[in-house]
């Protein structure tokens, strides 16, 4: 009885949609510690965490909205725009930084909430429609600054790579808070509710679920997570810049595609989307410390998300050998 649990749960473990990303997630750890021989210190740890924290935000961001359904090509943009807002509004004061900020917090809010209401209440299209959305959000940023500028007090900066503590960097409460908000939420109805119409709108439509509201949420919840990426991108730069979060929309698609999400909606764990923003993090550090020109990273990206998507068949292969 005891060796049968054990190997349903082994079994349960190798059918995690995630599983494959954290076979690819340790692979590549190994990877940069071969190539990169400080890669276990302190300040190699820091240095990557304050360069992969945007991503690994509006991965979890676009994670949430693909497992709704949908997807969200305008996020880059938004990030875009809000850089440009708070770079043009932000003084040197705390009031005016925390002004700001929720100013900068209000319009992703308010861009996500756009999305959501226009795909879930017209019902075109998702990929079109936030294409649609990325392009004016894109082009308003530029109408306000044309060239990279604006100001961001040096403090502000400071702050985001400052430590909370010896051995504890301020950009890390960003993620433990992330991770344990949405641990928290994985365990609410409303999070059943979006597997549910992400697995099938019309059936979760017939077993009560508002199907409407539910995406409008998961868009503003999305917008939660594109306002911190926002002001970690705006504290990392210390400039405002149109075209500062254009990487992040096919980024964040790559890498919760990478993190085991199925791209119809429905499947896969939230926290696959952060392990997919770690993979592309590192694999950026594996190419520049192999040597490899940046002409090549598109490229490489590409052969890792075919390769992860290969890996994630398996387990579904093993389970219709099964039956």
């Amino acid at each position: 009885m005891v060796k049968m649990k054990n190997r349903l749960n082994w079994k349960s473990i190798y059918q995690n949609p995630s599983f494959p990303s954290f076979l690819i997630l340790i692979a590549i750890i190994f990877l940069n510690a071969f190539l990169q021989h400080n890669f276990f210190t302190y300040r190699a740890f820091k240095s990557n965490l304050l360069t992969f924290t945007p991503l690994i935000l509006t991965s979890i961001a676009q994670g949430l909205v693909i497992l709704v359904g949908c997807v969200d090509l305008s996020l880059g943009a938004t990030i875009s725009l809000i850089t440009v807002l708070m770079a043009s509004l932000m003084g040197d004061s705390l009031l005016s930084m925390v002004i700001v900020v929720f100013i900068g917090s209000g319009l992703a809010l308010l861009m996500s909430f756009i999305n959501g209401f226009i795909i879930s209440y017209f019902g075109p299209p998702p990929l079109l429609t936030t294409y649609a959305t990325s392009v004016l959000w894109f082009g308003i940023a530029l109408f306000f600054m044309p060239t990279p500028g604006g100001y961001i007090p040096s403090h502000f900066s400071k702050m985001y790579r400052s430590d909370l503590f010896p051995g504890f960097p301020v950009v890390l409460l960003f993620l433990i808070g992330a991770f344990c908000f949405l641990f928290f939420m994985s365990k609410t109805r409303f999070f059943k509710h979006i597997y549910a119409v992400g697995g099938n709108e019309e059936a979760a439509y017939a077993n009560g679920v508002n199907v409407f509201l539910t995406k409008i949420k998961v868009f503003l919840l999305s917008g939660i997570f594109i306002a911190l990426a926002a002001i970690c991108v705006v504290a990392q730069t210390a400039t405002g810049d149109a075209r500062s979060g254009l990487s992040f929309s096919l980024n964040s698609v790559a890498a919760s595609i990478i993190g085991g999400l199925s791209f119809s909606g429905g499947r896969g764990s939230i926290i696959g989307p952060i392990m997919g923003g770690l993979i592309l993090g590192l694999l950026i550090n594996v190419l520049y410390f192999a040597n490899i020109t940046s002409f090549y990273q598109e490229f490489m990206k590409g052969i890792i998300i075919i390769f992860s998507l290969a890996v994630g068949a398996i387990p579904k292969f093993l389970k219709a050998r099964s039956l």
